[in-house]
């Protein structure tokens, strides 16, 4: 919404559908970390900073089938 202001654009469909999609993307992260840091409990005794360490580096990294239609398209 921020750069929608500081660029003077109005808000139409498709900023809408970028905001929704943005705001699941940071949904899915955080759901990740939180269950990534709650095993990483569980299963190694560690403590709470430990884990949430652990669980950013986790959220964070690519997942494999971001790369699906790059490897298409490579061929």
């Amino acid at each position: 919404m921020l750069a929608l202001m500081l660029f003077k654009v109005d808000l139409n469909v498709i900023s809408i559908i970028g905001i929704v999609l943005l705001s699941g993307i940071v949904k899915k992260n955080a759901i990740m970390m939180i269950d990534f840091a709650l095993q990483a409990e569980r299963e190694g005794g560690k403590n709470h900073a430990r884990s949430h360490l652990r669980s950013l580096h986790a959220a964070l990294s690519p997942h494999p089938d971001d790369y699906h239609g790059l490897r298409f398209l490579a061929r």
